[in-house]
């Protein structure tokens, strides 16, 4: 095993939104041992601000953001943005419901967004006034990742309205790709040409490594692809039943020691 690929919320973090010390541990042990250690996530760039982090980037090697848009390795940051004609059927088809918010993630942490952020977002979202750009031409044309979701997203549990996903796949499905996630709560929008499974792809690819080297964990529908793709597929116990079919393995729930178990257990790496 040369490579490890995590999904971040319900895979390698905890309820807390923390990566537990068993964890952290488990990836120190590994990275020990040779093996290459990343990040797979929805989430930007800017996910160390967004979890407080300070010491924690240093138990990776790189990363997989935005399900795939943005490839961070070996210092260097490559984007694939969505085609902006999604983008305007996205936000024409959000507009129709009141309430639903929209934000289009740029390049590095910049954001636009369809409604004008309180500033109780700045901290959980990571983001400084400056971050945040104007809707326009800009944004539209060079956003890696959509997200569409009620409030401000960070502890919403408010599911959107069930018609909205299908209408947008019928919409701009041949343009864009797009995952419901958080048990209804959250809907991703990328690029076509991005998926976890994509940026997976391109690491592996510079890295020169086989598919039967590096293994995959997650737990939600935007890591199904992956998990379905990989021979060592690792679903965590709190996973959706569609990735736990997928996958070749399951291990312990994020809350119960799930990364050091199957690190030590079923990949037999530490």
């Amino acid at each position: 095993m040369k490579a490890l690929f995590f999904d971040l919320d319900g895979t390698l973090l905890d309820s807390n939104k923390k990566i537990p010390a068993s964890a952290a541990e488990a990836l120190t042990a590994a990275r020990e041992k040779g093996v290459k250690v990343f990040v797979c996530t929805g989430r930007s760039l800017r996910v160390e601000k967004m979890l407080g982090w300070t010491t924690e980037l240093q138990l990776f090697d790189g990363g997989v953001y935005c399900n795939g848009a943005c490839i961070y390795l070996e210092g260097e940051t490559n984007y694939v943005f969505i085609e902006p004609k999604a983008v305007r059927a996205v936000l024409d088809e959000v507009s129709r419901y009141d309430g639903v918010h929209t934000s289009l993630n740029g390049e590095g942490a910049e954001h636009a967004f369809n409604f004008t952020p309180p500033e109780s977002m700045m901290g959980p979202w990571g983001m400084k006034p400056e971050d945040i750009h104007p809707l326009d031409d800009a944004a539209i044309n060079h956003c890696t990742k959509m997200l569409i979701f009620y409030k401000e997203l960070v502890n919403s549990t408010r599911k959107l309205p069930e018609e909205l996903y299908p209408r947008l796949v019928e919409r701009c499905g041949d343009l864009a790709t797009m995952y419901l996630t958080d048990q209804g709560a959250t809907i991703q929008v990328v690029s076509r040409e991005s998926s976890k499974r994509e940026g997976i792809e391109r690491v592996r690819r510079a890295l020169g490594i086989a598919p039967e080297e590096l293994a995959v964990f997650g737990d939600d529908l935007n890591d199904l692809e992956m998990i379905s793709a990989y021979p060592v597929s690792i679903a965590m116990g709190n996973a959706v039943e569609e990735v736990k079919a997928a996958a070749k393995h399951i291990t312990r729930a994020n809350d119960e020691g799930g990364i050091e178990y199957a690190l030590k257990h079923i990949l037999k790496i530490i």
